[in-house]
């Protein structure tokens, strides 16, 4: 597991971009699961600076997670995010991604697409995740095995409480669908991007405490190939 700091969320973000800019030059036809949420909107802003849609031409992006019966033209979805600020600047071809459809009434199908995309394509290169303050990755909440592929969860309160911040108006949150941790472990490499102090606790313990699905993040110390990103304040308490 390697841990590296860096001085403020924009190198981090700069950082975060090339790395994912060489990974698809020396392997373009690579399958990467992308995050969503605040902390990786500065890095896809970069990579639409420094590359071209023909970089991704032989390429598979997945999107991590989706917040179960939010529509894709929501502002506040999952998809939404990730295509506003990397997929359509770019220009993107739309048989290069996917993300769930959260509402499909049979989510169990959309899970088993998902993974059976990941098989075919002989599992993931890359995965980049952020953390939440209570350690879930993707929505793998405290408490969910390790050993889950793709599936639906049931969110925290905490990750309902803080999830509000993506809409203009308080929206109803209960249930994600999310790649799941055992895609993580399996994958080629993986990334924890975290920026900001209100993460320094959840890092430290991260990186400390004793493995366990209480504390999703945790799984990372398993990983052979993991990444921790941090900026200084992220990094403060390690």
């Amino acid at each position: 597991m390697e841990i590296k700091k860096f001085k403020d969320a924009d190198e981090l973000s700069e950082k975060v971009a090339d790395f994912i800019i060489d990974l698809l030059k020396n392997k373009p036809n690579a399958t990467l699961v992308l995050t969503s949420g605040d902390t990786p909107k500065k890095a896809y802003q970069i990579i639409t600076e420094k590359a071209s849609a023909d970089l991704f031409k032989k390429a598979m992006l997945i999107g991590l997670d989706e917040w179960v019966g939010i529509g894709p033209e929501s502002e506040g979805s999952c998809r939404y995010i990730v295509e506003e600020n990397l997929l359509k600047p770019l220009g993107i071809p739309k048989e290069n991604y996917t993300f769930f459809d959260s509402l499909n009434t049979d989510l169990a199908s959309e899970c088993k697409r998902v993974d059976n995309l990941i098989k075919s394509r002989g599992g993931l290169d890359f995965i980049i995740v952020g953390i939440g303050l209570n350690g879930h990755i993707g929505l793998n909440e405290p408490g969910y095995a390790f050993g889950h592929y793709c599936h639906v969860t049931d969110l925290a309160q905490t990750t309902i409480d803080i999830g509000q911040k993506y809409f203009k108006s308080e929206t109803p949150l209960t249930k994600g669908i999310t790649v799941g941790l055992k895609h993580l472990v399996e994958a080629k490499s993986a990334m924890i991007m975290a920026s900001g102090i209100k993460k320094a606790e959840i890092i430290k313990e991260t990186v400390s405490v004793k493995v366990s699905p209480e504390i999703p993040s945790t799984v990372f110390q398993l990983h052979t190939n993991g990444h921790i990103w941090l900026d200084e304040d992220a990094g403060s308490l390690i």
